[in-house]
């Protein structure tokens, strides 16, 4: 059976793909040698070479020309690859961490209106253990019905700020998960067009 260059060059990527390079350069620069050889001095009898052979010779180190050209755009394209990975993973552990931040920011928020909201509920079933303090206030100044009122208000405050920080929380998971299906989308078209002809 027989087997041209290209084929044979292939076959080697596959047996030893880290020395894939090298190889291929070892190659043109054996033709390029014949090459000149060729073209410089003729043949060994002094009789000019055939212009079929020159021309063949020629194909193939354009053929070779080639594969290294695409070699070094896979080679390339790996090496962003990665460096795009790597990216995308420090950005995703920094928006995980974000969010983190916002769930805990969240429920903090969250325990505080409770907290608010249970010291009212205190106040109004238990009036007694807030006001023995207040012998010189008249019943006027309202001190209980003040303490009663503000707690409720910054549990509403308190509240309204966890609902505003879940919001953000929300709005950036959603914003994330678009990102990856978009990514995913890109990553499947990258692969279908993954090799491209390179023209020497």
């Amino acid at each position: 059976m027989s087997i041209d260059q290209s084929s044979l060059n292939r076959l080697l990527t596959a047996l030893t793909p880290q020395n894939h390079m090298t190889a291929l350069r070892e190659q043109r620069a054996n033709l390029l040698q014949k090459l000149q050889q060729r073209t410089d001095t003729g043949t060994p009898n002094g009789v000019q070479p055939q212009t079929g052979d020159i021309k063949q010779q020629i194909r193939e180190l354009a053929a070779v020309d080639q594969q290294i050209a695409q070699a070094i755009y896979d080679e390339t394209s790996k090496k962003l690859e990665s460096e795009r990975l790597e990216r995308e993973a420090a950005f995703a552990k920094k928006e995980r961490e974000r969010e983190r931040v916002l769930a805990k920011h969240e429920r903090l928020l969250e325990n505080r209106s409770m907290s608010k909201l249970l010291s009212a509920a205190g106040k109004v079933n238990h009036p007694a253990a807030y006001t023995g303090a207040l012998h010189g206030a008249s019943h006027d100044d309202k001190p209980y019905g003040t303490d009663v009122d503000r707690d409720l208000q910054e549990s509403v405050q308190y509240g309204i700020a966890a609902a505003e920080v879940a919001a953000r929380r929300k709005k950036a998971e959603t914003k994330a998960q678009i990102e990856e299906n978009a990514e995913k989308h890109r990553s499947a078209h990258r692969k279908k067009t993954k090799r491209v002809n390179i023209v020497v």
